[in-house]
């Protein structure tokens, strides 16, 4: 049944792929055409050269090379060019009337005709371009003159294109119409057919008789098959797939696109030749079939059948939409339905392009020799079956007894019971087996002699059994014992006892090494990560330890001891010579040795090596199917997740402010675990071999090591990569079950001062706090019996506690912190009130001086008692308080409770003590008012005498005492003073006691008496002194302008007692006298002004003894009365003249001074700048104003005429304070451009990145620390700022800053063109970006303008990014994880890239959900966006079925009921993110219902009616589209998080329409109108 095999199968080509065999490499070596400079080949052999002096070349040109040897011969002499009639030129030049070209005329219906080749592909093929590369046996790089890969594998395309499959199969004697199996025929019409072949005449006559020669049963049918019978077995049961050059894999790789898809492969198949579209039976015997052209589509691994299509007219593979078929690939049962032109076919009957069409035909050919000689056995023994038994006879009776006998003298057959049962059938089968052979004989002798006329019967080759050459074997062969066993001794190592007992305590110690294990497990408690460490590399160390030095020294021991005595011969342990060693037995013994140490050092590592992650992998081997986004599937007492036997691993729960966490990073226990494995490898890899410390006087240049376990052995890695795997699953439902704690990370991380002050903000009644304080203390409660004190996941003890107990601690810290506050307002209360308590105890103890400070006392103690009242209404609130407190057990401190109590006894103290003060009020009134009647009399005793000393003073008449009697004047006024002031008080305190009020008007009248002769003797007291000095006094003292005024006033004075004393004429006189001589004296008034003004200079003085023609010059010796005696008083005019001008000059003078005065005190405000080691200047607007309104008032005494002899003065004033203010301002712009570039220059990342601003920013900041040290040392802005050198430096760094900011401008601007979106962004907000490369969370703030809405992203301990968080809390997790690294714009762009990508990938998985999943749930798994763009597309395609099914009312029930279900779903208890999706969502899904509602009312009927295509329709083809009437766009994938929406009106609609049509226009579009209206949200839709 076996057949040849048609080649050997051999190792891959560097395309991974079967050698072809020494057939087809001969085709392929084939010579080079003309012009190839490679080795011609004949009769299949290469010529052979030095391949030395050869050197690589890379492949040449394509066409050149695939010409072969018969090129040269077709083409001819090529260079000498087409032929040409030499002559024909001159015959054209002289012949006149040869026809030119341009009179022909083409008809119009010619096609334009294409001249010259093209190597455009003009032909449209769906197959990839090396589906049909055949396999060659050629390397990419060859020798010069050797064959190059690309020729080959184009002169195998050639060779197989030239092959004709139906004639390589004719030749092999296949014939393409018998391959597939046919049901024999059963018509009458089949039956004549049968006949013809078994008579090979014509058909039966009218009679029923044969008509011609008589039948021939071995005559070949019509078909040529030598059977009058069809084959009816499947050819590709008896295929053989040696014959395939590639796997199946490879067939259908071999259809990869470039682009990642998948296309045909291009092939003949054995198909029928007309397809049918009923199914029908392929062995129907009218179904024709033929190897046609297809392309192959897909695979089925589990049948190992191809799918085929036929190609059609083009030579195309399309579908039924004419589009090509793309991405079948692997196909399992079930998943296709096959088109009308599909198949599926076997690998015998799908010859592939790529393919050998001779080695195919040979696969076929002996396939079917193969099926045909089945056949014939079967037939052969069908025969034999059915020939009849009668008349043969039977065993005999003798030899079936003989049979029986024998059977029974078996000893097992002996004891049996059954054997009696058995004989009857075991003799009819005896006998039944009988008749067949001799049947089977007699059909074989047939057969031998007629074997002609049955060539479709074959007879089973006979086995010839072998026969020895003798009649029996002998009972012991013959051996050469003797020299058998001399070369076994010579050659075996244990021919001595000796060496044996070593041997054998070797072993000893070896099998002991292979019991240990390099790591303490199992372990039967859980450890941290740390202790686990130690503890398994001390095991590890141990047992290094052991190997390098215990166990050497014991086999060495072990090995001396026993050959100690041997002596000298094979095993002499004390050899010097290393060659004599080297062909020792003991050589032999020592690698025994030292392979049984390395067998048990491998035993040692791989043990321990498995018994370790046997460890992790069983602590572990409930987690190993966990996903990982998986969510915790419980509460948090209990875990699914608990390990076969214990926990490895102790591992605490972290809750803080950086979230829900390890005690360590998660990460180190993977690579702990690699380190130790790592490390228990490493351990044994340096263990010595034992020939140098046994064999001692050898002489060894090293120390050779005893071979071990590596590192990267396949097992090695297979045990590593296990490990790891286990442990990163082990971590999945550990960081679930952190995230479960999340929920708690407002609590643990709230501040317990900020909720007091918040709490604080509003007042809060005892009830309120209580029901505070109850709040918390039940939460504690609650979280204490939620949350376990430890919990086992997998291989990790996970330890809560702290963090139970944290959260614990927090509620109860919260209640008590409410408490705390409510005790110390209680606090203040009760200081408050005891403090007004002892204020009013203070003031009730304080004793009355003065009646009238008694009647105040009485009267504020009236109001005590409403006081009292009101402080104990609130006592009496704090108590019911300090009650409330004391419920929840809580503590007052000891200030606290003395304030309780202390306030509560104050009021009853407080009425006590106003009884004992009314009665001390009331003994203190009668000594009062006994002082009261003594100090009355004594002051009526003081007026008379008053009244008599007014009176006499209407005889002073006598100026001369003028000074006497003003000092005189001056006392009695002052007493009349105090008397009105006694009067007073003596009638309020007579008010107080309630006596009658005395009269006191004398004292009024006596004062009024006295006036005239106080201003009368005081003016001419005064007058006699001022006239004294200033006649005879030096001029320079001399106060003008004082000296005018008295002269004034005291006129008046005077003028005024004139009149008063007419009466008292002596007294009149007096007055009238001294007014006289004011008024001579007044006329000197202008010349003493003149003369003291204060602006006369010396200048002034000689300008005007110059006009006076004699010397006045102001000396301590010039009086008043020495100028009228020079009669200056006549030259009044021109001294006032000169006074003017001086009068100007002066002032100018004033104002200069008053101006470089004003500056002597104004400082800069220099303050130090962070930590900079520099100043900066805080900017005074009072400066600038004044700076401002001196150079003006400078600039108006400038224009004045009397600036003469200051305009230099003038001019260096102004000049200064111009170059003040330049400086000022310079100063300012270079400090605000400073503050700014300084932040960001600090940082190396933007030093490293603009060197040059950098540098020159650099020069700059030293410029500036120099100029502000200086303005730290001298502040004052008049000394510090008109300066030159200053205003150059200012004017240089504001240079340098503005090349700086220019350079940092275009950096940022470079950074915005790789990413846009940092348009959004301010500089400062960039910079401070780019200044902080190192940190990427530094880009955390500024999410929110780059992005929609992206709030946050989460980064992971290692900066793994794998979250984006909305404004509102909404987390959506990306389906990549990125890592921030290079350039921020860079990895910022990838986040953008991941965002779309991720919102893409959650729509995309949310539609594919959908419709397996409840609408109430769905909408619940999925964020918001998600949400509204899944239910808007799953809308449009149910609007747009119900509308061709014509069930729009159907559908608008559906819409309403899952709107009402939307309803009681937001009506329930959700999440607040869950609650404004349902929210957003029911906006949607009504404006939808209301669409179906407008559509129904206007019967549409049609998809493409305006009602329905005017809306904004979301549809999913590989992809997310909106669509309006013709416009369609590609839905942007921006985040837009967990949003409100607006309620969609028909103008929203219009928008809709008008914008998406202007933008499928390439137009833009601006809604406009009042706030609030929908704009924005209108456009982001």
């Amino acid at each position: 049944m076996s057949a040849p095999s048609p080649g050997h199968r051999s190792s891959s080509s560097h395309s991974g792929g079967r050698k072809f065999s020494k057939r087809s490499n001969s085709r392929l070596l084939s010579s080079a055409g003309t012009g190839l400079m490679v080795d011609g080949y004949s009769n299949g052999q290469r010529s052979r050269e030095d391949e030395n002096t050869r050197v690589h070349i890379k492949e040449r040109g394509f066409y050149s090379d695939v010409l072969d040897n018969e090129a040269q011969d077709r083409l001819g002499i090529v260079l000498n060019g087409p032929e040409k009639t030499n002559d024909l030129l001159w015959e054209i030049a002289t012949e006149k009337h040869t026809p030119k070209v341009t009179t022909f005329t083409a008809p119009a219906d010619i096609k334009s005709q294409e001249y010259g080749p093209t190597t455009e592909i003009l032909k449209i093929s769906d197959f990839p371009e090396k589906a049909s590369e055949p396999k060659v046996q050629v390397p990419f790089y060859v020798l010069p003159g050797q064959c190059p890969r690309k020729v080959a594998i184009e002169r195998k395309r050639r060779e197989y294109a030239q092959h004709d499959l139906k004639k390589l199969l004719k030749d092999l004697g296949v014939k393409t119409s018998l391959i597939m199996p046919k049901h024999p025929p059963s018509s009458p019409e089949g039956d004549d057919m049968i006949s013809s072949r078994m008579s090979g005449s014509s058909k039966l006559g009218g009679t029923g008789k044969l008509k011609g020669c008589k039948p021939v049963l071995n005559g070949p049918d019509s078909e040529g098959s030598k059977s009058p019978f069809p084959s009816f077995l499947p050819l590709e049961v008896f295929d053989n797939t040696e014959y395939d050059c590639r796997m199946w894999e490879e067939w259908v790789a071999m259809g990869a696109d470039n682009g990642g898809g998948m296309k045909p492969v291009p092939g003949k198949a054995l198909l029928v030749t007309e397809d049918r579209t009923e199914k029908c039976d392929p062995k129907d015997p009218s179904l024709v079939y033929d190897w046609i052209d297809v392309g192959m589509i897909g695979y089925n691994p589990g049948t190992h059948q191809y799918v085929v299509q036929k190609l059609n007219s083009e030579g195309r593979v399309l579908d039924d939409k004419q589009k090509p078929i793309r991405n079948m690939g692997i196909i399992h049962d079930g998943e296709i339905m096959l088109a009308l032109n599909q198949y599926w076919v076997p690998r015998v009957r799908l010859m592939f392009t790529a393919e050998d069409p001779t080695q195919f035909a040979s696969r076929v050919a002996n396939a079917y020799r193969r099926r045909d000689t089945t056949e014939s056995l079967l037939r052969y023994n069908l025969y034999v079956d059915c020939m009849p038994m009668d008349n043969i006879g039977d065993v005999g009776d003798g030899s079936l007894s003989s049979m029986i006998e024998r059977a029974r003298s078996t000893p097992v057959l002996a004891k049996s019971s059954s054997l009696e049962e058995a004989i009857p059938v075991l003799r009819q089968e005896t006998n039944t087996d009988f008749m067949r052979t001799m049947n089977k004989i007699t059909f074989d002798d047939t057969m031998e002699k007629m074997g002609h006329m049955f060539p479709y019967v074959n007879i089973p080759e006979k086995i010839i059994p072998l026969i020895p050459d003798t009649g029996k074997y002998a009972d012991v062969p013959e051996y050469p014992f003797k020299e058998n066993f001399d070369k076994f001794a010579f050659e075996s190592v244990l021919t001595r006892q000796e060496a044996i007992d070593a041997m054998m305590r070797v072993r000893s110690e070896c099998n002991r090494v292979s019991a240990m294990s390099l790591f303490h497990v199992p372990i039967t408690k859980h450890m941290k990560l740390e202790e686990f460490e130690q503890t398994q590399s001390q095991a590890s160390s141990q047992v290094a330890l052991f190997l390098k030095d215990s166990w050497l020294s014991t086999l060495r021991v072990a090995i001396r001891t026993s050959l100690r005595d041997v002596g000298k011969g094979w095993f002499n342990i004390y050899e010097t010579i290393f060659e004599v060693y080297q062909i020792s037995k003991l050589k032999k013994f020592m690698d025994m040795v030292k392979f049984s140490m390395q067998d048990s050092l491998r035993y040692l590592v791989q043990d321990s090596l498995v018994n370790f992650v046997q460890m992790i992998c069983d602590a572990s081997c409930m987690v190993m199917d966990c996903q990982p986004d998986m969510e915790w599937p419980h509460d948090l007492l209990n875990s699914s997740f608990r390990p076969k036997r214990n926990p490895v691993f102790y591992i605490d729960l972290v809750l803080d402010q950086s979230g829900a966490h390890f005690s360590l990073n998660l990460n180190n226990f993977e690579t702990t675990l690699v380190s130790l494995f790592d490390k228990a490898i490493t351990c044994t890899q340096s263990v010595p071999q034992l020939e140098k410390s046994v064999l001692e006087d050898i002489f060894w240049a090293d120390t050779p090591l005893l071979e071990s376990v590596g590192e990267h052995e396949p097992p090695v890695e297979e045990l590593r990569k296990t490990m790891c795997h286990a442990i990163q699953q082990a971590l999945i439902p550990l960081k679930a079950y952190a995230r479960m704690y999340e929920q708690y990370l407002e609590l643990i991380n709230m501040d317990i001062n900020n909720y007091v002050s918040n709490y604080d903000i509003s007042e809060h009644s005892a009830s309120e706090v209580k029901l505070e304080v109850d709040k918390h203390l039940a939460e504690r409660e609650r979280l204490e019996n939620l949350i376990p004190s430890n919990i086992i996941i997998g291989a990790f003890f996970l330890s809560t506690e702290p963090v139970r107990q944290a959260l614990s601690k927090k509620c109860k810290a919260l209640a008590h912190a409410v408490l705390e506050l409510l005790a110390k307002k209680l606090r203040k209360q009760a200081d408050d009130s005891c403090e007004e308590f002892k204020m009013i105890s203070k003031r009730l103890f304080e004793k009355p001086n003065t009646i009238e400070e008694l009647a105040e006392q009485r009267e504020w103690m009236k109001s005590i008692p409403d006081s009292i009242k009101q402080h104990q209404e609130l006592i009496d609130k704090a108590m019911a308080d300090y009650e409330l407190i004391e419920e929840f057990y809580y503590n007052l401190a000891q200030d606290d409770f003395n304030a309780k109590w202390t306030a509560s006894g104050w009021p009853h103290k407080i009425d006590l003590q106003v009884a004992t003060t009314y009665q001390v009020l009331d003994e203190d009134e009668e000594r009062f008012r006994k002082l009261q009647l003594g100090d009355q009399g004594s002051f009526q005793d003081r007026l008379d005498t008053l009244q008599m000393v007014v009176a006499g003073f209407a005889g002073h008449t006598d100026k001369s005492k003028a000074h006497e009697i003003g000092n005189e004047v001056r006392r009695v006024a002052k007493q009349l003073k105090e008397s009105q002031e006694l009067a007073v008080l003596y009638n309020n305190r007579e008010r107080l006691f309630s006596m009658p009020v005395t009269d006191y008007e004398k004292v009024g009248k006596l004062t009024k008496d006295f006036e005239p002769y106080r201003n009368l003797w005081v003016t001419v007291s005064d007058w006699g002194k001022w006239h004294e000095s200033w006649m005879n006094d030096p001029l320079l003292s001399i106060d003008a302008e004082q000296c005018e005024k008295c002269v004034s006033e005291s006129f008046k004075v005077l003028h005024k007692c004139v009149r008063i004393f007419s009466e008292v004429p002596a007294v009149q006189e007096v007055a009238k006298d001294v007014r006289d001589d004011i008024d001579k004296f007044k006329p000197y008034i202008p010349l003493i002004q003149g003369l003291r003004n204060p602006g006369m200079r010396s200048r002034h003085w000689e300008s005007l003894s110059k006009e006076l023609g004699f010397t006045v010059m102001p000396k301590q010796s010039l009086t008043f009365s020495k100028c009228l005696e020079m009669k200056l008083d006549e030259y009044v005019d021109t001294i006032a003249k000169v006074a003017e001008v001086a009068g100007k000059e002066y002032s100018i003078e004033q104002a200069l001074d008053k101006m470089e005065g004003q500056w002597k005190p104004v400082v800069f405000e220099i303050m130090p700048y962070k930590d900079t080691g520099t100043y900066i200047l805080k900017s005074s607007d009072e400066c600038g104003q004044l700076l401002d309104d001196h150079i003006v008032m400078t600039q108006s005494m400038s224009f004045s005429p009397y600036k003469k002899p200051f305009e230099e003065r003038i001019n260096s004033w102004e000049s200064k304070l111009k170059m003040t203010q330049d400086v000022l301002d310079e100063w300012l712009t270079c400090q605000r451009s400073w503050l700014y570039l300084e932040p960001i220059f600090s940082s190396d990342d933007i030093n490293r990145q603009l060197p040059v601003e950098s540098k020159r920013y650099q020069t700059m900041d030293r410029l500036w620390r120099r100029i502000m040290k200086n303005a730290h040392e001298n502040p004052q802005v008049i000394s510090l700022c008109p300066d030159a050198r200053l205003l150059e430096n200012l004017r240089e760094c504001n240079k340098l800053l503005e090349q700086v900011q220019k350079g940092l401008s275009e950096y940022l601007e470079t950074k915005r063109s790789a990413f846009p979106r940092f348009y959004f962004l301010s500089d400062d907000e960039l910079l401070e970006i780019l200044s902080q490369t190192k940190d990427p969370t530094a880009v955390q703030p500024h999410l929110r303008k780059c992005f929609e809405n992206i709030a946050t992203i989460r980064f992971e301990e290692d900066m793994k990014i794998t979250d984006m968080f909305s404004a509102d809390g909404e987390s959506v997790p990306f389906c990549e994880t990125l890592y921030p690294e290079g350039n921020v714009e860079d990895w910022m762009g990838e986040i953008e890239r991941v965002m779309k990508a991720s919102v893409r990938d959650q729509i995309e998985r949310s539609l594919k959900v959908y419709p397996q999943t409840p609408r109430t749930e769905w909408v619940l798994q999925w964020p918001g966006q998600v949400v509204i763009a899944g239910c808007q597309v799953f809308w449009t395609t149910m609007v747009e079925e119900a509308i061709r099914d014509n069930t729009l009312p159907a559908l608008f029930e559906v819409l309403l009921q899952q709107i009402n279900d939307l309803v009681a779903l937001v009506r329930g208890k959700l999440s607040k993110i869950s609650r404004s999706i349902i929210s957003a969502l029911i906006v949607i899904e009504v404006h939808a219902k209301d669409v179906v509602a407008n559509m129904l009312e206007e019967e549409v009927k049609n998809v493409n009616d305006f009602e329905w295509i005017g809306q904004l329709r979301y549809y999913w083809v590989d992809d997310l589209f909106n669509r309006a009437v013709n416009a369609e766009f590609h839905y942007g994938y921006e985040y837009l998080g967990n949003t409100g929406r607006l309620v969609i009106t028909p103008l929203t609609d219009r928008c809709y329409l008008t914008l998406t049509g202007a933008l499928h226009l390439q137009f833009g579009g601006a809604p406009a109108g009042p706030a609030g209206t929908g704009k924005t949200e209108t456009t982001k839709d």
